[in-house]
């Protein structure tokens, strides 16, 4: 059977969760106040991390979807699993189109949208059919990557800060901080719902809980610092900016030999979104072929790749589209996936293991 230690899950999730959201940006519908609202984004996700823990840790050893077949039977089963592989291979088909719309943007902007999707789809459906094992090896190297890329990053572009950009505190309102707040709490956090398709792997009954929590607070601290790097630079106009990390990182000016280094942050994006996709092209395959009995994922991962790449292009008519949905619509969409099911399936999870534990208790007693 697959294994990955706790290291490499720890490192798989972290770069899952920073994906489009380090140049994206998190809760910045609430302009200054969104380092803010990540705090009560993240704050908000922690008993939902202990929800997909404990949901993984009564059925070690089983994906999301082997745990729906055996929750709820053969039909109700099969359509949580096809919700979940539709949610998986939407996110992913969504990511996807984020990274390919930066590209497309800020550096290849005479090369079509569909070259730039087809081109990263390569790479993606490779890391996928590969299996969980090495994009949890590759996570492993890139994620010390990218944190030295993001802390260099942030240290060069202190002489562009301006820190009382951070002020009024709470000029927005509660009732919009909560907004942005939750907004960031369902992108990214809770799409780490996803890893009930991978966490099976884990090694140890308790490793989900450790991975969960440590890959959250490692993504959340260094996403509230990106949030407030980007205040301290643009100011209350950063809602106004469609990729504010690299708008932040463009105005870096060391002297004359340093300058123009916004190319660094694509560096980072690149591999985070590369891994958040890869992870979702891996659950949606998991899933589909959980639907239809089929022993080895692999052998779909070119054709989901591919019906992924060309959602990915048709899904937004432009960027503002593309924005609007990331930020006002995605939030509400993603609720049943994120909270409604994993709670149903908790509460099932716990009558089945409780109902067991009475059985066993009262057999010992009549032996």
């Amino acid at each position: 059977m697959v294994k990955i230690t706790d290291k490499e899950a720890i490192c798989i999730m972290v770069l899952f969760l920073l994906g489009s959201s380090i140049v994206i940006g998190t809760g910045i519908e609430a302009k200054n106040d969104a380092w803010i609202a990540g705090i009560f984004g993240l704050v908000l996700f922690i008993p939902f991390a202990f929800v997909y823990a404990r949901v993984q840790s009564i059925y070690i050893g089983r994906d999301l979807f082997e745990i729906s077949r055996l929750m709820f039977g053969k039909i109700p089963g099969a359509v949580i699993a096809a919700l979940y592989s539709w949610y998986s291979f939407h996110l992913g088909a969504l990511v996807l189109r984020n990274f390919s719309e930066f590209v497309n943007i800020t550096t290849l902007y005479n090369t079509p949208l569909i070259v730039i999707i087809l081109s990263f789809s390569v790479i993606i459906i490779a890391a996928a059919r590969s299996g969980i094992e090495v994009i949890a090896r590759v996570s492993t190297y890139a994620l010390p990557l990218v944190i030295l890329i993001l802390i260099f990053m942030e240290v060069i572009s202190i002489k562009q800060m301006k820190f009382n950009f951070i002020k009024p505190v709470f000029v927005n309102g509660f009732q919009k901080i909560a907004m942005a707040g939750f907004s960031a709490f369902s992108f990214p956090f809770a799409e780490s719902v996803l890893f009930l398709g991978v966490f099976y792997s884990l090694k140890s009954r308790n490793s989900t809980y450790k991975v969960l929590l440590t890959g959250t607070l490692i993504s959340g601290v260094i996403l509230i610092m990106m949030t407030l790097l980007n205040i301290f630079i643009l100011g209350i106009v950063v809602e106004d900016f469609y990729f504010p990390s690299y708008s932040s990182f463009s105005r870096i000016r060391l002297g004359s030999f340093l300058q123009r280094m916004e190319g660094t942050i694509s560096v980072s994006y690149a591999i985070t979104c590369f891994i958040k996709t890869s992870i979702c092209l891996f659950v949606a395959c998991k899933g589909v072929a959980s639907i239809f009995g089929l022993d080895d994922y692999g052998v779909i991962a070119i054709q989901m790749g591919l019906l992924m790449a060309y959602f990915a292009y048709i899904v937004y008519d432009n960027t503002v589209e593309m924005v609007n949905w990331a930020l006002k619509i995605y939030h509400y969409y993603a609720i049943p996936f994120q909270i409604i099911i994993p709670l149903i399936i908790l509460i099932t999870a716990e009558i089945r293991n409780r109902g067991k534990n009475t059985k066993g208790r009262d057999d010992g007693e009549t032996e």
